[in-house]
């Protein structure tokens, strides 16, 4: 499993694996001794309704990015060994399985070292082109604008009243006879009891809890009124102050006794708490229109052949 520091560099990967070539017989699993190929799965990729779609994307992303590579040697972008060989190695440390288990992926996709590590000096040329690309975008967001897109989107600043639940849970299933339901109802009942008396709620969810989070004390966390959580629950949930407990709730998947630990009221942030996130967000948002006109350009005086239907 890839580490999300390496997000930057698995797309390098699957370029690279991608324009090598792959050995189509290379044994992907084995299923009681009977082994799968890849080139099964790949004659079972082919009949996925969408794998046409699929395919001319990729194709898509594959052009442009050898213009994008081409371009940045006309721009004559450099790379540092020493950048190749990080990339490399956290490319490698990534992978689960260690030094054999980076090995034998090379070998089943057809690739050598080599073979990636141009794929990833290309790559950090691309990224190093299109740095300078965004950087001659002069974006400058003046207050007004700032304000005016705060008033307009007011949702996007809206912090919706929440409550912070534990609950105690018996389980009836779906299918339980009027028996079961009793012998359930009768057992939340107890449980009232004891939190009646005193007890802990926490501890009584750990001992004798149905629910799944008993091993925390029941804690679900914090809820709004757009979570998906049982209407009955929700209404119980937000019709109690902090550290009230409800009454016996009836759901579709059992009895519950809720307590809210904390309670959190509907607020809109401050402008001034919000407007360099506002700026940010335009100005990437201007750096990507940028980006797909340059892109346009770029493909549109390439000569692209296509001959893949």
């Amino acid at each position: 499993m890839l580490k999300s520091y390496l997000k930057p560099f698995i797309a390098t990967f699957c370029l690279v694996l991608a324009g090598v070539g792959v050995a189509g017989a290379a044994d992907v699993a084995s299923v009681n001794g009977e082994i799968i190929t890849l080139e099964e799965v790949n004659r079972a990729v082919m009949n996925l309704p969408d794998f046409q779609k699929l395919q001319q994307e990729v194709l898509r992303r594959l052009i442009l990015n050898k213009i994008y590579i081409q371009e940045s040697k006309k721009a004559g972008i450099k790379v540092e060994k020493t950048q190749v060989e990080d990339g490399f190695a956290r490319l490698r440390a990534g992978v689960r399985g260690g030094e054999e288990a980076f090995v034998n992926l090379l070998k089943e996709r057809g690739t050598t070292e080599a073979e990636l590590k141009e794929g990833i000096r290309q790559q950090l040329m691309v990224n190093a082109y299109l740095k300078s690309v965004d950087e001659k975008v002069n974006v400058t967001v003046p207050n007004d604008e700032l304000k005016r897109f705060y008033k307009e989107q007011p949702s996007l600043f809206n912090k919706p009243e929440k409550v912070r639940v534990r609950h105690i849970q018996v389980v009836v299933p779906t299918d339980a006879t009027q028996d079961v339901v009793n012998r359930q109802l009768t057992k939340i009942q107890a449980l009232e009891k004891e939190l009646k008396a005193g007890k802990d709620f926490g501890e009584l969810a750990k001992a004798k809890s149905e629910a799944e989070d008993r091993e925390n004390g029941g804690v679900v966390g914090y809820i709004t009124r757009d979570s998906k959580v049982a209407k009955s629950l929700l209404d119980a949930a937000f019709s109690l102050k902090k550290g009230e407990r409800s009454g016996i709730i009836r759901s579709l998947d059992g009895f519950h006794i809720l307590e809210v630990m904390d309670r959190i009221h509907a607020a809109t942030l401050p402008f001034e708490d919000v407007k360099e996130s506002i700026k940010e967000s335009i100005v990437r948002e201007r750096i990507g229109a940028n980006r797909l006109v340059h892109e346009q350009a770029i493909l549109k005086k390439a000569e692209i052949k296509q001959l893949m239907k």
